[in-house]
């Protein structure tokens, strides 16, 4: 075996494994885990159900916009 070669086999065992320091810190506060006010419960409601259904009805709607832009151009 070259001595390049074993140079390119032991230098794997050779690296140092470094922890990941990580920078962030946010207190686990009842309330402060999602990135919106979550005293007003009803208006929270509404938040999520609006957000819920935009992400389920845009590709019914995608569907729809080009279904109606295929039979205009027929």
């Amino acid at each position: 075996m070259s001595m390049l070669a074993r140079t390119a086999l032991r230098a794997p065992r050779q690296l140092v494994v470094r922890q990941q320091v990580r920078g962030l810190h946010f207190e686990n506060e009842l309330g402060k885990t999602i990135p919106t006010n979550t005293d007003n419960k009803v208006w929270t409601a509404m938040k999520i159900a609006m957000f819920a259904a935009t992400g389920f009805g845009l590709p019914f709607y995608a569907v729809h916009h080009h279904l109606k832009k295929a039979a205009a151009g027929t």
